[in-house]
């Protein structure tokens, strides 16, 4: 402790070098070094600051900051890119309806994609959100590739009703919304619970391919039985039960006599122990015609 009264000696600036006691030559110049080192060293941090923020603005009022963010940003990905590790090749198994644009937007696959940060869980989530996918498996295989393994739920029918079509499963579970023509070759079912009943039907017609190949639509009428509506113009009514045993009739009467030719518009196949035929009105017309024609013809014979 300092006596009473003793006075404060105020100790010398450690930048007075004149004034450090007993400070060498060497000393002294040690000082007067980093002095001058920390001036220059806040003038470059100045001048670093400074051009930094110019760069800055000059980049913000031309528009080129989003991309200088995003390079930024994503610099992990170009390092990952030039050591090998983009994606160059998808292969996938499994696809059938799916196409190569849809199966690599639910991947999130890009030109510039690293395989090391890709999310494999998210990309197979996306592809199982498509209606299409059952199921599906994704992996990486190092250092640039990604395996996809699909099954897909096999379109089986359109279905129309309620004003839209839609892509039925076997099952009669709607798949998607007919949106393109992909699956325009499909047999189309119209009605009510017509997704329900379309598998039986269309079993039944494998078992009749010509009438298979001129059938256009199928209408589920009452939800009780089916009539066909065909290429030519005919429509086919089926009985409500045994539908299978009159399409082969039908089928082989076709095959015969060549009946979707003639000018007829309904073949009403409803009992089991004929086949009903109308014409069409131009038929029905010519046929009046002709037996006017008959008629006058023998009129005129039993006078003569």
């Amino acid at each position: 402790m300092r006596a009473a009264g003793e006075a404060r000696v105020q100790r010398p600036d450690i930048d007075d070098v004149d004034e450090v006691i007993g400070a060498s030559r060497w000393s002294s110049l040690r000082f007067r070094l980093e002095r001058v080192a920390r001036k220059r060293r806040l003038g470059l941090a100045l001048v670093a600051v400074l051009y930094g923020g110019t760069g800055l603005l000059g980049m913000i009022d031309g528009g080129h900051w989003p991309t200088v963010r995003d390079e930024i940003l994503n610099a992990h990905v170009t390092t990952a890119n030039l050591m090998g590790f983009r994606i160059t090749a998808v292969q996938t198994e499994g696809q059938v309806a799916l196409t190569d644009d849809e199966v690599l937007l639910a991947l999130g696959v890009k030109d510039d994609t690293a395989l090391p940060f890709l999310d494999v869980r998210a990309a197979r989530e996306r592809l199982m959100a498509n209606p299409l996918v059952q199921d599906a498996t994704v992996k990486k295989l190092y250092p640039d590739r990604l395996t996809v393994n699909l099954v897909e739920r096999k379109p089986f029918a359109l279905w129309q009703h309620d004003g839209k079509v839609q892509i039925l499963a076997e099952d009669g579970t709607p798949i998607d919304e007919f949106r393109d023509s992909r699956f325009a070759h499909l047999p189309l079912v119209v009605g009510p619970s017509a997704n329900l009943k379309a598998q039986k039907l269309l079993d039944a017609l494998a078992l009749a391919p010509k009438i298979r190949e001129e059938t256009y639509a199928a209408v589920f009428v009452a939800e009780r039985r089916w009539n066909l509506r065909l290429r030519s113009g005919v429509e086919v009514k089926l009985p409500e039960i045994g539908y299978a045993a009159a399409l082969a009739r039908l089928e082989s009467l076709q095959a015969k006599q060549n009946v979707f030719a003639k000018w007829i518009n309904v073949v009403d196949l409803r009992s089991p122990a004929k086949i009903v035929v109308r014409l069409s009105p131009e038929a029905a017309a010519q046929m009046a015609e002709a037996d006017k024609a008959a008629a006058k013809a023998k009129k005129k014979a039993g006078q003569i």
